[in-house]
């Protein structure tokens, strides 16, 4: 569990809805209550080394985001993927085009009350294929029923092991492609400039979400809170499954937390463009055909799933899945291919750029360089952008013009 001390309940509350891979539309409106409740009306950008700023840029309506997995907060191992609903969703699709097939094969193959078997199974795929398999031996040779059976099985499995391979190749592009940048709020706090300021030699960039308008409302649908821990979590640190993968970077790490922490994930995921997608398929074959064609995964391909069941013919197909997972998932297969999936990672840049809102203002640090102030308040003044300079009085720091 999240440590309640560090973080607000409105907070644990939001992750744990977030966090799970089915809500009711009551549960998605209490999200989206307490985020709008809690989200602050402006947020904050601190940069520590201004020396690597690029001024030029600075008041540009855009920000620059990095590959999520690229933080040292990053935490996929909390992480899972939904494969069983995943490979259900995938394969029910094909079942009304697999009775459609057997429709024009035969009119008469299935009864309405079999039709109604298969809509209300709990893998309607599977109950399609077992049923085709029952309908068919009724007439074959013990040996025939044997061949037929092995043949149902392997395309059973054939089709689920693709699928679930397919899924493993998919979540692991996704989290590739999300790309984030952390802001803070307060910005006006000793303890806050300290730590994300470099002691009060940095600058701080603010942007205003006070006014209701569609370009704040696109950005704070990608902005949510950040919940934070003393030590690196893992999955069995929570009492439910964690399957949205924003959260891997929703989690921050940190020792030195106090109610002026409150930092915001901005989290983008990226989609190829047309050229980009265009060679995906080939810089991604190598490592697809190796876990497709690797040993573990063949045997599996033959291993029999089917079994009777008193009068009814079923397929293990949950024993399948936990197969299959737990070989991809395995450092077995990581280590095969990772050579492979670092080429196709490479197809996308570690930093992007993206449209943002214009800052509404530039604070320079309490101990912000004497030598660089004309420079920025040059730079602001030409853009637009309120300039202020942090000073500090009894203990408290305030802002003043320049």
């Amino acid at each position: 569990m999240l440590e309640t001390q560090l973080n607000k309940e409105w907070k644990r509350d939001f992750f744990e809805i977030f966090s799970r891979n089915e809500n009711t539309k009551e549960d998605l409106e209490k999200a989206d209550k307490l985020k709008f409740e809690h989200f602050p009306p402006v947020i904050a950008r601190f940069y520590k080394d201004v020396e690597d700023i690029d001024t030029n840029e600075l008041f540009a309506p855009k920000i620059k985001l990095r590959k999520a997995k690229l933080s040292t907060n990053y935490n996929d191992s909390i992480i899972k993927v939904d494969y069983e609903n995943t490979i259900k969703t995938q394969l029910n699709a094909l079942t009304n085009q697999q009775i459609e097939n057997l429709k024009q094969e035969d009119p008469t193959f299935l009864k309405d009350d079999e039709k109604q078997i298969i809509e209300e199974a709990d893998f309607p795929f599977i109950k399609l294929m077992t049923l085709v398999y029952s309908k068919d031996t009724g007439d074959m040779t013990a040996d025939d029923q044997k061949q037929w059976k092995n043949t149902m099985n392997e395309f059973i499995n054939q089709q689920l092991v693709f699928s679930l391979i397919n899924t493993y190749f998919t979540m692991k592009l996704y989290r590739d492609n999300i790309y984030t940048q952390t802001f803070q709020t307060p910005y006006n706090k000793l303890h806050t400039w300290d730590k994300y300021a470099c002691n009060h030699r940095g600058i701080c960039l603010t942007y205003d979400f006070k006014e209701i308008s569609e370009i704040n409302a696109y950005h704070l649908s990608k902005l949510f809170p950040v919940v934070y821990s003393s030590k690196k979590l893992s999955s069995d640190d929570f009492d439910h499954p964690i399957y949205n993968a924003h959260c891997a970077s929703m989690v921050k790490v940190d020792d030195d937390i106090n109610e002026e922490d409150s930092g915001w994930e901005y989290i983008y995921s990226y989609k190829y463009t047309e050229k980009e997608y265009s060679l995906l398929d080939m810089i991604l074959q190598p490592a697809y055909e190796k876990v497709m064609t690797y040993p573990k995964i063949m045997e599996i391909n033959k291993k029999n799933y089917l079994k009777m069941e008193g009068e009814y013919l079923e397929y293990d197909y949950k024993a399948i899945i936990s197969d299959v997972v737990t070989l991809i998932e395995s450092d077995e297969i990581s280590e095969l291919i990772k050579d492979d999936l670092e080429n196709v990672y490479s197809l996308t840049d570690d930093e992007i750029e993206v449209d943002f809102l214009k800052p509404e203002a530039i604070y320079l640090g309490r101990d912000f360089s004497e030598d660089k102030i004309e420079e920025y308040n040059k730079l602001a003044n030409e853009n637009d952008v309120k300039i202020f300079k942090i000073k500090e009085g009894n203990g408290m720091l305030y802002k003043s013009l320049i």
